[in-house]
């Protein structure tokens, strides 16, 4: 019997290898080209033909992933493990915003490509760094079935590595995005900008500051979207571009008027 996982996967992988067999019909495939893998005919573009096929096999491996464990069914667990219960199920966890920054490294990265070397490499340190605490984050949720403990093992874990690195790492970044919307910024929108961002810096933390009970994933809510529209600014500003710099040089005389002598 088929399981329900199988038949999404297996749904989403004939979607892509159409998807792949039309592109290809649509961008230059001859023949049975975009049918055969290329075998006999062009397949078309071969940067789109390849990514949707590379994602069809993906979706295909997946599919007979979730049908060899049986969609996790308690039942397959019983009879593979040969015990009499099933295991105690992992606990609910709670929502993500490694996704969030992730999509935001990715943005980072592209618009590296376009305006400068030194964003695209920002882009990819952060997209390392998140993928390295979105993995961290998933396995100690999964860790055991105590949510409590899970926290402590990452806490341990990565506490060490955390505290250094991403700090000085977030500390680059974020100065690098404000100075690009100060440069981005007229002379008397620059310091508006950080008169209203240090009061905004000060005040946040006035706030958590007298207020001792309040819960900690509120105050990481504070701080990601804080940073999150730091970056989001920095970014926008990095693509306008830095404003237009007058420097004054030395005095030249306007000798148009000046009384010709004959």
């Amino acid at each position: 019997m088929l399981t329900t996982g199988f038949k999404l996967w297996f749904g989403l992988c004939v979607a892509m290898v159409a998807a792949a067999i039309f592109a290809g019909y649509t961008t230059g495939g001859t023949e049975t080209g975009p049918i055969s893998l290329g075998w006999k005919g062009g397949i078309g573009n071969h940067v789109v033909y390849t990514l949707l096929m590379i994602g069809a096999a993906s979706m295909a491996v997946m599919g007979v992933v979730s049908q060899a464990f049986r969609d996790s069914d308690p039942e397959a667990a019983i009879e593979l493990l040969g015990t009499e219960e099933a295991p105690e199920a992992q606990p609910e966890v709670d929502s993500s915003w490694w996704p969030i920054f992730a999509a935001l490294g990715l943005s980072i990265l592209v618009v590296g490509l376009v305006v400068h070397a030194a964003i695209f490499v920002i882009g990819v340190v952060i997209i390392f760094a998140i993928g390295i605490e979105w993995t961290m984050t998933n396995w100690s949720e999964k860790a055991t079935s105590d949510p409590e403990l899970n926290s402590e093992l990452r806490e341990r874990l990565m506490r060490p590595i955390e505290v250094p690195l991403i700090g000085a790492l977030g500390i680059g970044v974020l100065v690098l995005a404000v100075s690009r919307i100060l440069l981005s910024s007229s002379a008397s929108g620059a310091v508006l900008v950080a008169t209203i961002v240090g009061v905004l810096i000060f005040g946040t933390a006035f706030f958590i500051s007298t207020r001792p009970s309040i819960s900690r994933g509120l105050v990481q809510s504070i701080l990601f979207l804080g940073i999150a529209g730091i970056l989001i600014a920095g970014l926008i500003s990095a693509v306008v571009g830095e404003r237009d710099f007058h420097h004054k040089g030395p005095d030249h005389h306007d000798d148009s008027h000046a009384e010709v002598e004959h």
